[in-house]
């Protein structure tokens, strides 16, 4: 008996090794125009939506790039969901089409599968998204509490910190002294008007409003990128000026609510990260996010080891730190010099973007007393005001490229391009399920 169960064994071990090469791949996936010049030599990251029913949930899939008569195996990631996608990361070699297929992979090395390069965790405080066990980003759902001796309504949660650079250096910095209401990488709103009440959601000390951790609703981990996606409230407090009596009781009433998509995706130099933010009016009125030179967007803090004397700014305008202020851009690079490695970090904005190309706050470079700590946002808000019409949903996405080493402006014109003009895809399903 134990023998023919061994022979029946080896039976299927040859024949799913024969299958593996002898199979058909289940899509076929050209990629036209990585290799646009103006592309030429940065990461590209696809991301494909399969038809249902393609992929399944519990099978191994390989993906392969068709080079001439041969095949070259790539990495790859499918999110599973709603719509199943396929993502990967091209490097541009200045062939006008790319093509690339997906199979079913019958012989795999199990182990290997479990470890993936690109990790997500949660612990009881934070989500780490890491690269090799080397943490990329730490994102805060717990409430942090206020610095030492100061008064709880500096606590808050929702926000990105610490940030790091590829060496491992801090790149953010919250609750400084001289703002304590500052949180690495957040973008809550200034100057809200709800229902004749207005709301301001950044500066925490004035106790109108602030942005609150709701709950995770996604987390993924792979070889190609980690991802978190989160929920947050926008809560109008009991001091928000308003036109009710003022003997009537006053609550906590949730204005908006806004969905946090984070994904870190790993490339040779340095990293992407992506970040999208999807802000919902839950009102039963419209919202203004009125007209004021901080709010919204995307704003960064800076580490505390950045001052005038060894970091710089560059718009895609050709601005610096003296004349940045106010000006729109496509991108803005920040960066400076971490214990002897030049490191910086290019702000990207997508197209789609409200009121895009988008105005910036820039703080001067004396700010701070003089020392010219670096402040960043890109602020849709700083000249035209934004209505939100009541239960619609309003998106707005950057990518952030973290690297180390000189980023010429040619180069950050290059990334920005790539990241606006997606390549085109055509996707055939040649063994439909």
């Amino acid at each position: 008996m134990m023998k023919r169960i061994t022979q029946i064994l080896l039976l299927f071990v040859i024949l799913v090794s024969v299958s593996g090469f002898a199979q058909e791949p289940v899509a076929r996936i050209e990629i036209q125009g990585i290799g646009d010049p103006v592309t030429q030599g940065i990461s590209v990251p696809v991301r494909v939506q399969l038809k249902s029913g393609v992929v399944q949930q519990g099978v191994v899939y390989q993906l392969q790039e068709v080079i001439d008569d041969e095949r070259v195996e790539v990495s790859s990631q499918i999110r599973y969901g709603e719509f199943d996608e396929l993502s990967w990361v091209i490097e541009s070699n200045g062939d006008s089409v790319r093509v690339f297929e997906l199979f079913v992979e019958v012989m795999h090395d199990l182990q290997s599968q479990q470890q993936s390069q690109m990790t997500s965790s949660i612990n009881d405080t934070t989500i780490i998204l890491s690269k090799n066990h080397h943490p990329i980003l730490h994102y805060r759902h717990a409430l942090l509490p206020p610095p030492s001796g100061q008064a709880d309504k500096w606590a808050r949660s929702g926000f990105i910190h610490p940030l790091y650079s590829p060496a491992g250096e801090v790149l953010t910095w919250v609750q400084p002294p001289d703002h304590f209401h500052h949180m690495g990488l957040w973008n809550p709103w200034t100057r809200v008007t709800w229902k004749g009440n207005h709301t301001d959601f950044w500066n925490l000390g004035d106790e109108q409003g602030t942005v609150r951790f709701k709950n995770i609703t996604g987390i993924e981990s792979g070889e190609v990128f980690s991802e978190f996606r989160v929920v947050q409230d926008h809560v109008a407090l009991n001091k928000t000026q308003d036109l009710r009596p003022k003997t009537q009781e006053r609550s906590e009433v949730v204005v908006m609510t806004e969905e946090w998509i984070v994904r870190v995706w790993n490339i040779a130099d340095g990293y992407f990260l992506d970040f999208t933010s999807v802000l919902t009016n839950v009102t039963d009125d419209t919202v203004s996010l009125d007209a004021y030179r901080y709010g919204g967007g995307l704003g960064y803090r800076a580490t505390e080891k950045w001052n005038n004397t060894n970091s710089q700014v560059l718009t895609s305008e050709g601005k610096t730190w003296k004349n940045g202020d106010a000006t729109r851009a496509k991108w803005c690079r920040v960066s400076g010099d971490l214990n002897g490695i030049e490191t910086g970090l290019l702000f990207l904005s997508d197209p789609g973007n409200y009121d895009f190309p988008q105005l910036m706050r820039i703080w001067p470079e004396n700010s701070t007393g003089g020392i010219g700590h670096q402040f960043f946002e890109f602020t849709p808000i700083r000249e035209k005001t934004w209505i939100l019409e009541s239960g619609k949903s309003y998106s707005q996405r950057y990518r952030i490229w973290v690297n180390e080493g000189d980023l010429p402006a040619d180069i950050a014109d290059v990334a920005w391009k790539s990241y606006a003009n997606q390549p085109a895809i055509k996707i055939s399903y040649l063994n439909p399920q």
